[in-house]
Protein backbone atom coordinates (compact mmCIF):
# COMPACT_ATOMS: atom_id res chain seq x y z
CA UNK A 1 0.00 0.00 0.00
CA UNK A 2 1.73 3.54 -0.91
CA UNK A 3 2.66 5.77 1.80
CA UNK A 4 0.15 8.86 0.67
CA UNK A 5 -3.09 5.56 0.64
CA UNK A 6 -1.63 4.60 4.01
CA UNK A 7 -1.52 8.18 5.86
CA UNK A 8 -4.89 8.93 4.33
CA UNK A 9 -6.82 6.38 5.23
CA UNK A 10 -4.93 6.42 8.70
CA UNK A 11 -6.36 9.95 9.06
CA UNK A 12 -9.61 9.28 8.06
CA UNK A 13 -10.27 6.29 10.48
CA UNK A 14 -8.95 8.15 13.43
CA UNK A 15 -11.48 11.29 12.46
CA UNK A 16 -8.10 13.68 11.35
CA UNK A 17 -9.45 14.43 7.63
CA UNK A 18 -12.58 16.05 6.82
CA UNK A 19 -13.97 16.52 3.38
CA UNK A 20 -16.51 19.34 2.08
CA UNK A 21 -17.63 20.31 -1.89
CA UNK A 22 -16.40 23.32 -2.61
CA UNK A 23 -17.35 25.24 -6.10
CA UNK A 24 -18.61 25.96 -8.47
CA UNK A 25 -18.08 29.59 -8.91
CA UNK A 26 -15.97 31.71 -6.31
CA UNK A 27 -14.16 30.57 -3.63
CA UNK A 28 -12.15 32.07 -1.04
CA UNK A 29 -9.15 29.91 -0.28
CA UNK A 30 -7.89 30.76 3.54
CA UNK A 31 -9.52 34.12 3.86
CA UNK A 32 -7.01 35.75 1.12
CA UNK A 33 -7.61 34.30 -2.37
CA UNK A 34 -10.45 34.38 -4.29
CA UNK A 35 -10.12 31.45 -6.82
CA UNK A 36 -13.35 30.94 -9.71
CA UNK A 37 -14.72 27.21 -10.55
CA UNK A 38 -16.39 25.81 -13.26
CA UNK A 39 -16.60 22.34 -11.62
CA UNK A 40 -17.23 21.20 -8.01
CA UNK A 41 -13.64 19.87 -6.02
CA UNK A 42 -13.09 18.05 -2.67
CA UNK A 43 -11.80 19.86 -0.21
CA UNK A 44 -9.65 17.80 2.53
CA UNK A 45 -8.63 19.26 5.80
CA UNK A 46 -6.31 17.01 7.09
CA UNK A 47 -4.76 18.86 10.08
CA UNK A 48 -2.61 20.86 7.57
CA UNK A 49 -1.24 24.91 8.58
CA UNK A 50 -3.35 27.51 8.41
CA UNK A 51 -1.57 28.61 5.39
CA UNK A 52 -2.26 25.78 3.30
CA UNK A 53 -5.40 23.98 1.65
CA UNK A 54 -5.80 20.96 -0.51
CA UNK A 55 -8.34 20.04 -2.72
CA UNK A 56 -8.62 16.99 -4.95
CA UNK A 57 -10.98 15.61 -7.87
CA UNK A 58 -10.62 12.11 -7.74
CA UNK A 59 -9.04 11.26 -4.57
CA UNK A 60 -5.58 12.69 -2.72
CA UNK A 61 -3.61 9.42 -4.18
CA UNK A 62 -4.13 10.81 -7.45
CA UNK A 63 -4.28 13.98 -7.66
CA UNK A 64 -3.82 17.14 -5.16
CA UNK A 65 -4.12 21.24 -5.54
CA UNK A 66 -2.55 22.91 -2.80
CA UNK A 67 -2.94 26.37 -2.02
CA UNK A 68 0.36 27.63 0.03
CA UNK A 69 -1.10 31.15 1.47
CA UNK A 70 0.73 34.08 2.91
CA UNK A 71 3.44 32.71 3.87
CA UNK A 72 5.41 35.13 5.53
CA UNK A 73 9.50 35.70 5.84
CA UNK A 74 10.92 32.97 7.72
CA UNK A 75 8.27 30.21 7.80
CA UNK A 76 7.86 26.84 6.19
CA UNK A 77 5.09 25.80 3.75
CA UNK A 78 4.54 23.38 6.04
CA UNK A 79 5.54 20.85 8.69
CA UNK A 80 7.43 17.86 7.50
CA UNK A 81 10.18 15.33 9.32
CA UNK A 82 13.42 16.58 10.94
CA UNK A 83 16.14 15.25 9.06
CA UNK A 84 19.92 15.54 9.80
CA UNK A 85 20.80 15.81 6.32
CA UNK A 86 18.38 18.22 5.17
CA UNK A 87 16.64 21.30 6.93
CA UNK A 88 13.46 22.45 6.92
CA UNK A 89 13.23 25.12 4.20
CA UNK A 90 11.78 28.75 5.03
CA UNK A 91 10.47 31.35 2.77
CA UNK A 92 12.77 34.88 2.55
CA UNK A 93 11.42 37.40 0.77
CA UNK A 94 14.35 38.10 -0.81
CA UNK A 95 14.37 34.78 -2.89
CA UNK A 96 13.83 34.60 -6.40
CA UNK A 97 11.48 32.35 -8.01
CA UNK A 98 14.11 29.27 -8.82
CA UNK A 99 14.93 29.86 -5.26
CA UNK A 100 11.43 29.62 -4.11
CA UNK A 101 10.57 26.43 -6.51
CA UNK A 102 14.31 24.99 -5.05
CA UNK A 103 12.70 25.35 -1.49
CA UNK A 104 9.23 23.49 -2.72
CA UNK A 105 11.46 20.89 -4.19
CA UNK A 106 13.51 20.30 -0.98
CA UNK A 107 10.11 19.94 0.90
CA UNK A 108 8.08 17.81 -1.70
CA UNK A 109 11.36 15.29 -1.64
CA UNK A 110 11.87 15.38 2.16
CA UNK A 111 10.10 11.53 2.24
CA UNK A 112 12.97 10.87 -0.11
CA UNK A 113 11.25 11.25 -3.58
CA UNK A 114 13.36 12.38 -6.66
CA UNK A 115 12.30 15.73 -8.45
CA UNK A 116 13.05 17.15 -11.54
CA UNK A 117 12.61 20.24 -12.68
CA UNK A 118 12.11 20.79 -16.09
CA UNK A 119 10.40 24.54 -16.65
CA UNK A 120 10.31 27.88 -14.62
CA UNK A 121 9.04 30.82 -17.04
CA UNK A 122 7.60 34.15 -15.47
CA UNK A 123 3.37 34.06 -16.15
CA UNK A 124 1.04 36.49 -14.71
CA UNK A 125 -0.81 35.20 -11.49
CA UNK A 126 -2.78 36.52 -8.89
CA UNK A 127 -3.35 39.54 -10.65
CA UNK A 128 0.25 40.38 -11.31
CA UNK A 129 3.67 39.17 -12.51
CA UNK A 130 4.28 35.63 -10.90
CA UNK A 131 6.09 32.35 -12.01
CA UNK A 132 5.13 29.40 -13.29
CA UNK A 133 7.41 25.99 -12.87
CA UNK A 134 6.82 22.23 -14.02
CA UNK A 135 8.21 19.11 -12.48
CA UNK A 136 8.53 15.33 -12.08
CA UNK A 137 8.44 13.55 -9.13
CA UNK A 138 8.95 9.77 -8.14
CA UNK A 139 7.19 9.00 -5.31
CA UNK A 140 9.30 7.26 -3.22
CA UNK A 141 6.42 5.04 -1.41
CA UNK A 142 5.18 3.45 -4.53
CA UNK A 143 7.49 4.48 -7.13
CA UNK A 144 4.37 6.13 -8.87
CA UNK A 145 5.20 8.91 -12.05
CA UNK A 146 3.83 12.18 -10.64
CA UNK A 147 3.48 15.79 -12.94
CA UNK A 148 3.30 18.53 -11.67
CA UNK A 149 2.97 22.17 -11.76
CA UNK A 150 3.22 25.19 -9.59
CA UNK A 151 1.91 28.93 -9.67
CA UNK A 152 3.79 31.80 -7.57
CA UNK A 153 3.90 35.24 -6.57
CA UNK A 154 5.11 37.28 -4.14
CA UNK A 155 3.04 40.00 -2.86
CA UNK A 156 3.37 42.39 -0.36
CA UNK A 157 6.49 40.15 0.95
CA UNK A 158 4.23 37.13 1.04
CA UNK A 159 4.58 34.07 -0.70
CA UNK A 160 1.38 32.81 -2.44
CA UNK A 161 2.14 29.32 -4.04
CA UNK A 162 -0.86 26.54 -5.79
CA UNK A 163 0.97 23.71 -6.75
CA UNK A 164 -0.49 20.26 -9.03
CA UNK A 165 0.38 16.87 -8.80
CA UNK A 166 -0.90 13.92 -10.31
CA UNK A 167 -0.13 10.32 -11.78
CA UNK A 168 1.76 11.14 -14.95
CA UNK A 169 -0.06 8.04 -16.63
CA UNK A 170 -3.29 9.27 -16.68
CA UNK A 171 -4.69 12.06 -13.95
CA UNK A 172 -2.41 14.75 -14.88
CA UNK A 173 -3.18 15.30 -18.56
CA UNK A 174 -6.83 14.45 -17.90
CA UNK A 175 -6.88 17.55 -15.32
CA UNK A 176 -4.68 19.89 -16.17
CA UNK A 177 -6.32 22.42 -18.06
CA UNK A 178 -8.82 22.65 -15.41
CA UNK A 179 -6.23 23.17 -12.66
CA UNK A 180 -4.78 26.04 -15.32
CA UNK A 181 -8.20 27.62 -15.64
CA UNK A 182 -8.08 27.65 -11.63
CA UNK A 183 -4.85 29.49 -11.64
CA UNK A 184 -5.82 32.03 -13.87
CA UNK A 185 -8.76 32.68 -11.87
CA UNK A 186 -6.63 33.40 -8.58
CA UNK A 187 -7.18 36.62 -7.02
CA UNK A 188 -5.18 38.08 -3.73
CA UNK A 189 -8.14 40.05 -1.88
CA UNK A 190 -6.62 42.43 0.60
Amino acid sequence: MSRWLLILLLALLSGCAAMSKVGPGEVTVRDSLSVTLDDAWNQYSLGASAKTETWTIDGLPLDRLVFYVGIADGEALGEMSQRKDRQIPKYRTTMQAHEIVEMYEVFATSDGSSFQRQKLAPVPFAGRDGFRFEFSRVRKGDELEMRGIGYGAVRGSKLYLVVFEAPRSHYYARHLSRVEDVAKSVRIRN
